[in-house]
């Protein structure tokens, strides 16, 4: 699931939220080897703290953290809730909860076509797939693309080449 993290903040003063900055380890030009070496770098202050992912854990580089309840806030992408059935009047996007989420509608040709092609091969003798089944990983591919976003956090910085009119 770490990979999978969005955004991260934290209440370092028990009150106040601030934006955390991911960074890896390796960007700091400097020794990170002990608690002091942390707090002598970085701060409780919005964009003076940052969170790296290491070894299966989220490391947070910031000043002195004093005791915190419900201190860190951790937004990601999870996998959706289970279906339980086919046959429900409810669409399958839809969140279960406020902690779980559906099945993406970008998704749900591509889970029915994986149904007919399972059909399809499980009989004794295999019934041919269409020329679109045949292309199911592409499908399916394309599907979980239109689920990506961009970063918007990240700068970037396009250009166009110059047109001054004379081709056309």
């Amino acid at each position: 699931m770490l990979s999978r993290i969005e955004r991260v903040e934290a209440k370092f003063n028990g009150t106040d939220w601030i934006k955390l900055i991911n960074k890896d380890l390796t960007d700091f030009k400097f020794a990170i080897g002990s608690e002091t070496d942390i707090t002598a770098h970085f701060s409780n202050d919005q964009d003076s703290a940052y969170y790296d992912i290491l070894r299966k854990a989220i490391t947070i580089y910031s000043g002195t953290i004093t005791s915190v309840t419900s201190g860190l806030k951790i937004w990601l992408n999870t996998f959706p809730a289970d279906l339980t059935t086919m046959s429900s009047s409810t669409d399958m996007s839809v969140d279960p909860s406020t902690t779980t989420h559906g099945f993406p509608r970008e998704l749900h040709g591509v889970l029915a076509d994986g149904i007919i092609i399972d059909y399809k091969g499980s009989k004794e003798k295999p019934l041919p797939l269409t020329e679109r089944e045949l292309v199911y990983d592409r499908d399916v591919e394309k599907a979980i693309q239109a689920l990506k976003k961009a970063d918007y956090d990240r700068e970037i910085i396009g250009s166009v080449p110059y047109n001054d009119g004379s081709e056309y």
